[in-house]
């Protein structure tokens, strides 16, 4: 008989994709708990992806660039709270830190690390059946009843920030009654980045369908960003750079479809519900970070000898070749965008 939940912990420091991912263990978990407080752990940067979620009783932020001593201090902090469970759906050396000794009922996600580092090391795949990353998270809580439904992820933000998002594109030269595609050519780590040049070609493809473009992305994107609107600036607007996070989720609400690639930025589109082209390049679905029941499709090349080569990506192709995102086409990637646009 498991022990009465009171007061939970929750922690998931990062990135965006990965946090974006709780969203469904945090619904489900107080779908079966309503009463029970939920606090959850998550490093400043990253707050406002679940500053709005009305599952979150208590939002906990914490800024890793003051190293140990900031872990440290949260660790005791967290101590005086008495939980009943810690779900740690991080298990990171600086989770641990911060769990240590909050509660004696601790919980963490189970990577499948010596799976992933088979597929990866030796391509022999030792999954079977694919879990899902957000279902993985939920299998932490499994002893206490909570189980998945048939929802995706989700995001929350004011309702203000829609109407902003809308004045902002008007500004840009948006006109209300032309239909926008999402474009986020971005990823943190090369492998997972759809090259430039075919993203070039696709914003001509869908200006030439009368489709306007808002390019998305983080400050790192910005070049690539100014590449794909001087396509046509009257057309192509990039926000590389210049919205927060949560600006970006609200921007992707506006678009009819988003193509993206394996990125934080997919999923986020996944959470405002917008239908999804996803590129996948060097990373493969048993590591669980597909677009998660949602409307969306997965451009990959199958049965290539040498994917995955990673499970979060490198800077460069390990062959050269870089097939697994050389061998996807425009046009490819094209005809999936316009099937989700109908």
């Amino acid at each position: 008989m498991p022990p009465p939940l009171s007061k939970v912990l929750v922690i998931r420091l990062s990135s965006i994709g990965d946090i974006v991912l709780t969203s469904p263990f945090l619904r489900v978990f107080k779908a079966r708990y309503p009463e029970t407080e939920l606090h959850f752990v998550v490093r400043k940067e990253y707050a406002d992806l679940v500053r709005w979620n009305p599952n979150i009783d208590k939002l906990i932020t914490v800024d890793v660039a003051h190293g140990r001593k900031a872990l440290e201090t949260l660790n005791l902090a967290l101590g005086a709270e008495g939980y009943d469970a810690v779900f740690d759906l991080h298990h990171h050396l600086r989770t641990r830190i911060i769990r240590n000794g909050v509660s004696r009922n601790i919980h963490h996600v189970d990577k499948r690390a010596l799976r992933r580092l088979l597929l990866v090391s030796t391509h022999l795949n030792w999954y079977g059946a694919v879990m899902p990353v957000p279902e993985r998270y939920i299998e932490t809580a499994s002893r206490y009843g909570v189980a998945p439904d048939e929802r995706g992820c989700e995001l929350f933000y004011p309702d203000e920030l829609r109407e902003d998002t809308l004045v902002r594109l008007c500004a840009r030269g948006w006109d209300a009654q032309t239909r926008i595609i999402g474009l986020c050519p971005g990823s943190r780590h090369f492998t997972k980045r759809w090259p430039l040049a075919k993203y070039l070609r696709l914003t001509t493809l869908l200006l030439e369908r009368g489709f306007a473009v808002a390019v998305l992305g983080s400050a790192e994107d910005a070049e690539a960003g100014q590449a794909l609107q001087a396509v046509d600036p009257s057309r192509v607007f990039s926000f590389c750079g210049t919205t927060t996070l949560i600006e970006t989720a609200a921007l992707l609400e506006r678009c009819a479809v988003v193509a993206a690639n394996d990125s934080g930025l997919m999923h986020m589109a996944t959470a405002v519900r917008r239908p999804v082209t996803a590129i996948f390049g060097s990373t493969v679905r048993e590591f669980g970070f597909y677009p998660y029941n949602s409307r969306a499709s997965v451009i990959e090349v199958a049965g290539l000898s040498c994917r995955p080569c990673t499970f979060i990506g490198r800077r460069s192709c390990p062959k050269g070749h870089f097939r697994c995102m050389e061998n996807i086409s425009v046009e490819r990637v094209l005809e999936a965008v316009m099937e989700m646009a109908e």
